[in-house]
């Protein structure tokens, strides 16, 4: 029986530091505070999933540095499953310095890359791809996921794929994946300069249709202007974003609302209802420090939406 969310992706560990202001050139200050935490778009989609309920798992190759052995902890203390995670010896995990602005929460990122390879697309297992609903990727092992989807088409294609497009990540390499995806939820920003458009128009839609040509669901995301969502052939409609009092920090917003999004599509909830649930899931993880600094659960998901206001809607 199918169940749940598999994922293909990069896992990071992010050092998350709360400062004044942000770096324009060399200076020196005092920070406010500092965390580790585990990152990555695709891994922190999950833990938002499962939080909410979903069965999730990660696929990635990690080294067995101190890094990597930090990351895996976490993913398992979110209750993600790791089984699938390859370890690579004498190889080491990505490292992200994230510098929070404590006054609006924007940031700064610099970043070293893992030193593991691409996942082996011949390494992945049949089954475990054909027994979860959702398979979601953002591009990173671009051969592997485009080896899962030939594995979810030979099985009769059950196996829902979802992509992620974040911002500044467009490239054309990720047309070709493109092109097989069901569910494409993707940045402004990688909408745009994928439709090689200026502002959100109609052609931006129709443009994103041809990209993504079995995309049943596509969405273009805007931070507080909310998202847009076309669902089949409807017109896109509009989700504002929510009230959130006491903005810490905006990573992982967007991959919060994505697992948000996946887990109501998971559990049969209708479309415009799961973007209400993932634009809340994203304004809740805004209220605390780190991409996964305020994943909540089912409860605590409807009080906030009980309660909650939405920033005015916007026309398209």
């Amino acid at each position: 029986m199918r169940r749940g969310i598999l994922g293909i992706g990069v896992c990071t560990l992010d050092i998350l530091t709360k400062v004044k202001t942000l770096p324009s050139d060399e200076s020196v200050e005092e920070a406010d505070s500092a965390i580790f935490m585990g990152g990555g778009p695709v891994p922190t989609a999950l833990a938002a999933a499962t939080h909410l309920g979903s069965y999730t798992t990660m696929i990635d190759i990690l080294g067995d540095d101190w890094k990597s052995k930090l990351i895996i902890e976490e993913l398992m203390d979110h209750g993600i499953q790791c089984e699938n995670i390859t370890i690579k010896p004498g190889a080491s995990a990505s490292l992200a310095s994230v510098l929070v602005r404590s006054s609006d929460g924007a940031r700064a990122i610099r970043f070293v890359r893992s030193s593991t390879k691409a996942i082996n697309p011949q390494s992945l297992d049949d089954n475990t791809i054909n027994n979860h609903k959702i398979l979601h990727c953002n591009g990173r092992h671009l051969d592997a996921c485009l080896k899962a989807a030939e594995i979810v088409k030979s099985h009769k294609g059950e196996t829902l794929l979802s992509f992620d497009g974040g911002a500044g990540r467009y490239r054309e390499e990720l047309l070709p994946l493109m092109k097989r995806i069901d569910i494409a939820i993707v940045a402004q920003d990688f909408a745009l300069k994928a439709t090689n458009e200026i502002n959100l128009t109609q052609s931006t839609w129709i443009k994103l249709n041809q990209l993504f040509p079995k995309a049943h669901i596509i969405g273009i995301t805007d931070g507080k202007k909310g998202s847009w969502i076309q669902h089949e052939d409807q017109e896109a409609f509009h989700q504002p974003a929510f009230l959130a009092t006491n903005i810490e920090d905006t990573t992982g917003c967007g991959d919060v609302y994505h697992g948000a999004f996946l887990h109501a599509i998971e559990s049969g909830i209708s479309v415009n209802e799961a973007a209400k649930m993932a634009s809340a899931a994203g304004s809740m993880n805004a209220t605390a420090l780190g991409g996964r600094g305020f994943l909540p659960n089912k409860e605590q998901l409807q009080n906030f939406l009980a309660k909650a206001k939405e920033i005015k809607p916007l026309k398209f």
